[in-house]
């Protein structure tokens, strides 16, 4: 159960994972001049975004296709949704 004061912790913004350590903002920056950006590799890669992009123009279901292309659903539901995005602009 979660007790009152966990909530008002939660809700006066306390332990926010979001927000970047003061200390890190040097190293970031630095590695940014370098040419590194830092972060989580994408897991789709040309090659299977445009699998993910010729099945469901195939008609394949997002579940069909992540389960084919070996990622997430999620990961598929995101491509599918750039790839409008990009077709719209």
């Amino acid at each position: 159960m979660i007790s009152e004061r966990n909530l008002t912790g939660i809700s006066a913004g306390q332990r926010n994972p979001t927000k970047i350590s003061p200390g890190l903002h040097g190293p970031l920056e630095a590695a940014r001049r370098r040419g590194r950006v830092g972060g989580r590799r994408p897991v789709v890669d040309d090659d299977k975004r445009a699998a993910i992009l010729a099945c469901r123009q195939r008609g394949e279901s997002i579940r069909t296709i992540a389960a084919g292309v070996k990622v997430s659903i999620g990961v598929v539901h995101n491509t599918l949704t750039a790839a409008q995005a990009e077709q719209r602009a």
